[in-house]
This record gives C-alpha cells, sequence and structure tokens, in this order.
C-alpha cells in the first residue's frame, strides 16, 4: 500500500469515528450505557478521536518527503508566508482562549445555559480555528502530493464538520444563532472587510 492510499484510509477510519461519535444518537446511546458515568464521555471522545488521528497524521509526517512535490513558492515569499502562518496561529490561538478549554476537553460540565461565542476573534468569522487550520495547511513553502492530500481532505472534513455544527448551533440556539450568521462570514472575513470599507 502507497503513502497516499495508506494516508486517505487512515483518515477515513479516523473522519468516520470522530464523526459517528459527535452525533446525538451515539450520545443518547453512550448515556444509556454509561448512565452517571456519563458526564465522562467528552473526554472518552476526546481520547478516542486522538488515538484514531495518530496513525494518520505520523503516515504523513513519515511521508510527506517521499511523494513527489506539487508546487513549491519561491524563496522571496518566505516572510510573506511566515507573517501569514502566524497569523493563523495568532487566529488559532485566540479562539481557543475564548473557548472553555476544560469544558472543551470533557474535564468540565457544559453549563445549561451556555450561549454562543460571537465577541473577539468570533466578529471576524464564525469559524476561526478551521480557518486558520486551513491557512496553515496550504501556506507551506513546499506542497507535496500527500500533503496536497492531507490539505484537501483535512480542509473538506472542516467545513463538513462546521456546517453540522451550524445546525446544531441554530438548533440550540435559534433566531440568536441565525442573526449571527447573517452579520458574520464563516470562512472567509468577507463581512467584516466590507463593514470596515
Amino acid at each position: 500500500m502507497d503513502e497516499i492510499t495508506a494516508f486517505v484510509l487512515y483518515f477515513l477510519a479516523f473522519a468516520l469515528i470522530h464523526s459517528v461519535l459527535a452525533t446525538d444518537n451515539a450520545k443518547e446511546r453512550a448515556e444509556k450505557i454509561l448512565k452517571r458515568n456519563f458526564r465522562f464521555y467528552r473526554i472518552i471522545y476526546n481520547i478516542i478521536s486522538f488515538i484514531t488521528a495518530v496513525p494518520t497524521f505520523y503516515v504523513w509526517w513519515i511521508s510527506s518527503s517521499s511523494t513527489p512535490v506539487v508546487y513549491s513558492f519561491p524563496e522571496w515569499s518566505n516572510p510573506f508566508l511566515t507573517l501569514f502562518k502566524l497569523l493563523a496561529i495568532g487566529l488559532f490561538g485566540y479562539a481557543l482562549f475564548q473557548n472553555d478549554l476544560l469544558e472543551f476537553a470533557g474535564l468540565k460540565k457544559k453549563k445549561i445555559d451556555s450561549k454562543p461565542i460571537t465577541d473577539g476573534v468570533y466578529r471576524i468569522v464564525r469559524h476561526p480555528q478551521y480557518t486558520a487550520l486551513i491557512i496553515l495547511l496550504f501556506s507551506q513553502n513546499k506542497m507535496t502530493v500527500l500533503d496536497l492530500t492531507a490539505a484537501l481532505l483535512v480542509s473538506f472534513y472542516c467545513i463538513i464538520g462546521a456546517f453540522i455544527e451550524e445546525k446544531r448551533l441554530v438548533s440550540s440556539y435559534g433566531d440568536r444563532y441565525r442573526k449571527y450568521q447573517e452579520q458574520v462570514s464563516m470562512f472567509i472575513p468577507v463581512k467584516w472587510i466590507i463593514k470596515r470599507i
């Protein structure tokens, strides 16, 4: 099995497990099985996600340079790419900082009266972490066939995940979230830029 096929198969296995365990149906079944211990579901979900992601990214890490180069940016563009990457890391970090990390990790129970985050970096785009990740994936100095395959698959998965997440957010917050969708772009800050022109 070649590197590309191995990466795709591992990634699809990760994506399937990660997605299925995130569904309401899976959570309801887990709640029936775990009963009082259901409060640990999020941490179990994160551990399983990590374990299933490891083979995928290990193949990518060790095999990337053994596949042909698709494109590379000229050397003079390195400072711009570095700046672009730093901005993406800043965007990702700021978005992460705005979330309750203990709740995300499954170490703290989610508040029942919680509300969607719509301030800070979430005023620029609705999914800053996905935007930052996609920027980082495509701003590599050199892109091999495996890098491009990985970047496309991960980006596609993020985009699909964002649409599914938004359905859940609309279901939870109704008109409040719909109004936010009207005011803020999903990934590319078009609406934010237009407001400042």
